[in-house]
């Protein structure tokens, strides 16, 4: 009898990588100089990048507050804080982690008592929301969070390098020839 027919198998490989890129830390930090009008150097500030987890949490958490109350306006709560009290609490918890040259005016026994603080939450809290002055500084904080991100990112991309499209790399691939059979009945 003769073969009913040639049959050939065949492997294809496909080649591929993964490239990764290992950073110790993604939270990034900086001292920045806060400038009066006259730009003479008012204080220093350490401002952690915005991407700070725990700041993007307090951000997400203050949306949902806001939502969760309804638009319910007749209903009267003494401790509910306004939206941007909240976007100020969350700054200053997350985005200062440190400063130098920050002294409060207090009026004590009817005199005024000037003594600078240490950083922590509660009193850059209490510095954020001091009328046009906390807003100024708010301000110059998210800014410098923006740009410190931005650096940080720039840095990253450096490092890792640009991930390419897993649907727009090239593929090698080597065929290899198997087995090669002939079929025949006996």
């Amino acid at each position: 009898m003769e073969p009913h027919g040639l049959f050939y198998f065949y492997k294809l490989e496909v080649v591929m990588a993964l490239k990764v890129g290992i950073i110790k830390s993604s939270d990034v930090s900086k001292w920045c100089e806060y400038k009066g009008v006259d730009g003479e150097v008012q204080a220093e500030f350490k401002v952690r990048g915005i991407a700070y987890k725990p700041f993007q949490v307090a951000i997400e958490r203050a949306g949902n507050q806001i939502s969760s109350k309804g638009y319910d306006v007749m209903v009267k709560d003494e401790d509910a804080k306004l939206y941007h009290e909240l976007l100020m609490d969350a700054c200053a918890a997350h985005l200062i982690e440190d400063w130098k040259g920050v002294v409060f005016a207090e009026v004590v026994d009817g005199k005024t008592v000037e003594s600078e603080k240490p950083y922590t939450p509660e009193s850059a809290s209490k510095l954020l929301n001091l009328g046009d002055i906390g807003i100024s500084i708010w301000l110059f904080i998210k800014e410098q969070a923006q740009k410190i991100q931005e650096d940080a990112d720039k840095d990253k991309a450096l490092i890792l390098g640009k991930s390419s499209s897993s649907t727009n790399s090239k593929k090698r691939m080597r065929r290899k020839r198997r087995t090669k059979l002939n079929k025949s009945s006996s």
